[in-house]
């Protein structure tokens, strides 16, 4: 796991200097395996245990960092806006113990482009590429929250949203553009004709953002550890989402990540807030 001192600086005053945080760091338990200078950032490759899924997130070291510098932890919380509610699509949830809560926000009117500096500086320093400010917006709440964030092209979607069980031998096309044969173990987001996700692992090439997407649906969820390990290990893949889910999310952040991905699609690409449905 790759984390940015100046990310952190978001959350917290750092006093000290990079190497001697470091071994700060690795003498409380968060082994530093690495430190960089890049730029005027320092980035640190730390280990992450089984047990500690919440270092997977920068708020999670921040604390840590906080509680082994005696600072005080800085938090602004994004407002939540739940209104209007999105009347033309429904959400239906197969089986709550493989997904017990499910968020969908619609934005629209979106400009996809290039990240701001910031942006892109925030999601390359933590080792994910910059594709384009509506990706970059969802990793980034991501990596502050720890909380995986995907995001539709809304005119993709045929129909209502399932969270299901995938049909033996059932197509899914990532995009990664590979095809994987799928079963009954496999999660899966679709809609009323069609694989749109593998759940908390991967979306569908059919309903990807590109630089053509006007219309944004902004999923954010809490998925099966479980079920998520399963499901990667059938389809062959390991991402930034599954490793997060297979090691369990904060329930309690995923609607600060979702609302603030949100807020950012409106301020930096534009978009208007359209609606809003959870399950």
């Amino acid at each position: 796991m790759r984390f940015s001192l100046n990310f952190i600086k978001e959350f917290t005053d750092i006093p000290v200097k990079a190497a001697d945080l470091a071994h700060t760091l690795t003498m409380s338990g968060m082994e530093v395996e690495y430190l960089e200078k890049k730029g005027d950032d320092w980035l640190f490759d730390i280990e992450v245990t089984t047990n500690r899924y919440d270092w997977l997130s920068m708020i999670g070291i921040a604390r840590e960092i906080c509680a082994c510098l005696g600072k005080k932890l800085k938090i602004t919380y994004p407002k939540s806006i739940t209104k209007p509610a999105l009347a033309n699509r429904k959400i239906v949830i197969e089986d709550s113990k493989d997904c017990p809560l499910y968020i969908a926000r619609v934005i629209r009117g979106v400009t996809v482009g290039d990240s701001p500096s910031w942006l892109h500086k925030r999601v390359g320093h933590c080792e994910i590429n910059a594709i384009n400010n509506i990706v970059d917006i969802t990793n980034y709440c991501m990596l502050k929250w720890g909380n995986p964030l995907h995001a539709f092209d809304e005119d993709k979607i045929e129909g209502d949203i399932y969270i299901r069980r995938a049909k033996k031998g059932e197509a899914f096309v990532g995009i990664d553009e590979k095809e994987r044969v799928l079963n009954k173990n496999n999660l899966v987001i679709a809609d009323s004709k069609k694989v749109i996700a593998l759940a908390g692992v991967m979306g569908a090439k059919n309903t990807e953002v590109d630089y053509s997407t006007k219309n944004v649906l902004l999923e954010a969820a809490v998925f099966s550890p479980i079920t998520t390990r399963r499901s990667r290990r059938e389809a062959g893949l390991d991402t930034e989402s599954s490793y997060r889910f297979e090691r369990r999310v904060f329930g309690q952040y995923v609607d600060c990540a979702s609302s603030q991905a949100a807020n950012l699609m409106q301020e930096l690409a534009g978009g208007k807030f359209f609606g809003y449905r959870s399950a």
